[in-house]
Parts: structure tokens; sequence; C-alpha cells
């Protein structure tokens, strides 16, 4: 599948929540917390425990959502997530070497980079898009806007830090997409106004 078509669950609200907890219970319930704010795209980390069981739930759940798997640090890591159903699979660093195995599962890659020959290696190697980590610690969206001039083809999707005040800038900076966890709420009436303001924007962006 072309990679264009790998990211086509991105393209109705361009955000990714990302499902972090310390105990799978409390990982379900926050993530179910995200799905009724309006999130269709979440990603569970792997370290979380029992992350495999918490995506398998996710994926019963919520059927009509995208449920992924980050924090994938090396090979085996990718395996067991393949294995759960992930439907794509993200990494914190430029793993190179799990390519081939996202490749075989016809399974999309978010390889995690956050200089400029990182970037480029990852797309060279083969990743769907590439993650920016940590973004915020090195600029946000003023790093995003220097690095869209020189690659201009490459899908990038930053991660680390981001607030909502951020998603907008970030999205005026050429990012395809944005994950967003640590600055997520649990108070849904609260987390879905967010989301609802997020998706108005970005319609008012895309619509010119």
């Amino acid at each position: 599948m072309p990679k264009p078509q790998q990211l086509a669950f991105l393209q109705g609200l361009p955000l990714i929540a990302v499902v972090r907890a310390a105990h799978p219970t409390a990982a379900i319930a926050h993530a179910q917390v995200c799905i009724q704010a309006g999130f269709t795209c979440l990603e569970v980390t792997w370290t979380t425990p029992d992350a495999a069981g918490v995506l398998q739930q996710l994926r019963q759940n919520a059927p009509h959502c995208t449920i992924g798997a980050a924090s994938l640090q090396n090979p085996e890591m990718v395996k067991g997530a393949i294995a759960a159903g992930a439907q794509f699979l993200v990494t914190p660093h430029t793993a190179l070497e799990v390519v081939p195995l996202a490749k075989a599962a016809n399974c999309p890659l978010i390889l995690g980079a956050l200089t400029p020959t990182e970037i480029l290696q990852a797309w060279r190697a083969g990743a769907t898009a590439v993650k920016v980590f940590p973004v915020m610690a090195v600029g946000g969206a003023s790093y995003l806007r220097a690095l869209r001039p020189l690659f201009g083809e490459i899908p990038l999707i930053p991660c680390g830090g981001i607030g909502w005040g951020d998603v907008v800038p970030l999205w005026k900076a050429g990012a395809i997409a944005i994950a967003m966890g640590s600055q997520l709420g649990t108070d849904v009436t609260m987390l879905k106004q967010q989301v609802n303001q997020a998706r108005q924007a970005y319609q008012a962006l895309t619509q010119g």
C-alpha cells in the first residue's frame, strides 16, 4: 500500500491521543475518555503494563477508532505489537532495524527522529511518516517550520510536551498530524470542547 494511503486514518482529525498509564485499567479508562471526547486515533505506549492486552481491548471496544502501538524500542516489541493487532507502529528513536518487520506486516510505521539527519534517514529507510520528538524541547512550531522547506515530501508528526495552544501553530508549520499525551486531561467535557475547537480550527485551515 502506498504511504499516503497508509496514513488515511489521520485525514479526518489529525490528532493522536497517546495512552500511557501505570496500570492497564487506568490506561483503558484514559483511552475511553479520549474516545468519548472525539479522538479517533490512539496509540498505546509499550511502557504500559500489559500494553498488548490494552490495545486488544481498545480495538474490541472502539472498532471505529484506529489503535496503534508506541514507544517500541526494539524488534521484539514491534513483533509483539503486530501480534496484538496494532494498526500502526511508533518508535521513539530512529529504529531502522524494525522497518522490515513493519513492511512485512504491511503496517504503517512512524519512526522517531529529531535532527535533519535522523529525519532523512528514517524516511529513506522506509518510514511511512516521521515522529519529530521531543519537538517542544527544541522550539516547537518554529523548529518544524525550519524543517519543512527542506523536507517537504516527508510527513512529519510532532510529539512531546504539546499543549492545546501549540496545535494550530504546529499544523500551520506543516505537521500532518500531532501526537498528544501529557497535556490531555481526564475531564471528558473539557476534553471534548478542546477536541471540537481543534477540529474547527483544522477545518478552517484546510478549507482556506
